[in-house]
């Protein structure tokens, strides 16, 4: 029994070889040109898309409240630290330090401690995040770590905490939903990036003992 067999077919060159090799090269050429555009286009897309989830803390503080004594029209004293979202992407706070003349503090009470001589069993009425690790900001929210309003009778401990305001310093390691981390102060200095939020020595947790 004869088996049918079919011819390969191959194709043909011009039948001049500088232009057969000229045309290999050119088709290499081309293919590797679209190779670079087709990765070129996938990097940019990757960097587009980090760039509209990123996130941009800032860390902020209020000394005095939105209202005012109606006899005096002095605004009331306050005392609150803030972590605010200005970017476009989901911030998740990773730690946070806070230094009172540049000494890190572990929570509220050795703040209190520290800065208005005030005991472990101290709480002048103030409200507290409790935890800040993990905690997702949303963009254009705020989170309030802790924050107190001058009392209406007068009270040493608040008064000395708003005066040590200038002498507490905060810095945050946050990152985005694609876990690009950055690390910022309230020196207002940008964040910098780092490649990820190692927690310091005694990261600040914002409540009490």
């Amino acid at each position: 029994m004869e088996h049918e067999s079919h011819p390969h077919h191959h194709p043909h060159g011009t039948g001049i070889r500088w232009l057969d090799i000229s045309l290999a090269v050119a088709a290499g050429i081309v293919s590797l040109v679209s190779l670079w555009l087709g990765l070129h286009s996938a990097h940019s897309m990757e960097k587009l898309v980090a760039a509209n989830s990123f996130p941009y803390l800032e860390i902020m503080r209020n000394m005095s409240s939105m209202d005012k004594d109606a006899a005096t029209g002095r605004s009331h004293r306050r005392v609150e630290y803030l972590l605010v979202n200005s970017g476009i992407g989901p911030a998740r706070v990773e730690w946070v330090e806070l230094r009172y003349k540049d000494r890190p503090m572990a929570d509220l009470s050795e703040l209190l401690a520290a800065c208005c001589d005030a005991n472990a069993q101290t709480d002048i009425g103030m409200n507290r995040r409790g935890n800040v690790v993990g905690s997702l900001v949303r963009p254009g929210d705020m989170m309030s770590m802790f924050a107190a309003d001058e009392p209406a009778v007068a009270n040493p401990v608040f008064d000395a905490l708003h005066r040590s305001m200038n002498d507490i310093g905060l810095t945050a390691c946050y990152c985005s939903v694609f876990d690009e981390c950055y690390l910022r102060s309230r020196d207002g200095v940008k964040p910098k990036q780092v490649e990820q939020c190692e927690a310091p020595a005694k990261p600040f947790r914002p409540d009490f003992k």
